[in-house]
């Protein structure tokens, strides 16, 4: 069995949204596809390599399996991922491997878990793996759409994006290193979530120009420390060219991504909002 689930896009509140604050986010035209046959033990076949059950290189797919063995009881399953989603890029690569993983487990093994099961699933695999987390990229890769998050307001949100890629950084790493920032100095912290939560409800009115709400939230994400000097530089120049940007997910690497306008920079590419959610693919 054949499912797949899209990646995700942050557009607003990312960080924020940890806290009780709020954040926009949409699904984006990037799939992961997991097929997943019946086996004798577990195999594990993805671009990071194969293994068995690994929580090293596949912890995603191997908290997804462990969880759904609490539903149904495995000998064994041969898992094949292929994904058009960048790895550890802030679009939700990991999210989408699990919900996809747990589709196409529900359906080999005549489960027939629904959406919202998948997402409770994919959502606790998300703390297993990264011990905090918002519950935003197992929500959207499940449902699609554009939403308002965590009220699960959806939103009518159909853009087109450039994104550039950066490089490799981990979630934990950067969810960690705001909230040891927070215990510091809360007082401040807090208000720059405000500040954020603000921009998030701005984004979605309409005629709103989004260019200078991107330049906003990304001032403030430099000030919670999920930028670097190395991407503040790749902002200022892509600034001097007409382009606003802004990081999305965890910062610190991943991905920028600003609205596409009939013109993209450089080693950019293009993805559009409000994809399909978590399918079943023909064989």
């Amino acid at each position: 069995m054949i499912a797949s689930a899209p990646g995700k896009i942050i557009l607003f509140g990312e960080h924020a949204v940890v806290y009780g604050r709020r954040a926009l986010v949409s699904a984006i035209d990037l799939r992961c596809k997991v097929e997943v046959r019946k086996s004798v033990d577990f195999r594990i076949n993805s671009p990071l390599g194969t293994t068995n059950l690994d929580f090293k290189v596949h912890p995603y797919v191997s908290y997804a399996i462990r969880r759904f063995q609490e539903i149904q009881s495995l000998k064994g399953a041969e898992i094949s991922i292929e994904s058009e989603i960048p790895i550890a890029s802030g679009l939700g690569s990991s999210s989408a491997v699990t919900v996809a993983t747990l589709k196409a487990l529900s359906e080999e093994f005549n489960v027939n878990l629904s959406d919202q099961e998948i997402f409770e699933i994919a959502r606790k695999v998300e703390l297993d793996v990264q011990g905090r987390g918002s519950g935003i990229d197992p929500f959207i890769s499940t449902f699609g759409g554009s939403w308002i998050f965590p009220d699960k307001k959806k939103v009518d949100l159909s853009l087109e994006l450039f994104v550039i890629k950066l490089w490799e950084r981990a979630t934990k790493v950067m969810v960690e290193k705001v909230a040891n920032l927070r215990q510091r100095y809360p007082e401040i912290v807090d208000k720059i979530f405000d500040a954020i939560d603000a921009i998030t409800l701005r984004a979605v009115e309409p005629g709103l120009q989004m260019e200078e709400l991107i330049y906003l939230n990304q001032s403030l994400l430099r000030a919670i420390g999920v930028s670097s000097a190395k991407i503040d530089d790749l902002v200022a120049k892509l600034e001097k060219e007409g382009f606003f940007v802004k990081i999305t997910g965890a910062g610190g690497g991943g991905c920028v991504f600003g609205l596409f306008k009939g013109k993209k920079p450089e080693n950019s590419f293009l993805v559009r909002t409000n994809a399909e959610g978590v399918r079943i693919e023909d064989s």
